[in-house]
């Protein structure tokens, strides 16, 4: 009896050393970044978007997502908030957004589709 209960205060402890072990570890960038924006307005429609603050390699951008993929854009692009406000207002009038997020889309692994000049490049950092 009595070794049992030592054996189950060790996997105990070992299991709450495991835990205190991992989550003292730093958090791992999942998402990808804009590295350089492009001024060419998007003429597809847009299906979401999100702003990104400049983080050394990332610059700051406006994501855009469309349905052949990410655009990283330049904030200050004078078409940017008509772009933006368009968006809010189609969203707001539909019915419930598609399962698809962006957040998703931008942490999934499948390359952008081929041909698109004003896509500019992600990468994945596990900084």
């Amino acid at each position: 009896m009595m070794n049992c209960r030592n054996l189950l205060n060790s996997v105990l402890v070992t299991i709450v050393l495991m835990t205190l072990a991992v989550s003292a570890l730093p958090p791992e960038k999942i998402a990808t970044c804009c590295k350089q924006v492009s001024n060419v307005e998007i003429t597809e429609p847009i299906t979401g978007y999100m702003i990104q603050e400049r983080n050394l390699p990332c610059v700051r951008a406006i994501i855009f997502q469309t349905e052949s993929g990410l655009y990283c854009s330049q904030v200050k692009s004078p078409w940017v908030p008509l772009k933006i406000r368009e968006f809010l207002n189609a969203k707001a009038k539909a019915t419930p957004s598609s399962p698809v997020s962006l957040l998703s889309i931008i942490t999934s692994t499948a390359s952008p589709p081929a041909g698109q000049t004003s896509q500019a490049s992600f990468s994945t950092s596990n900084q």
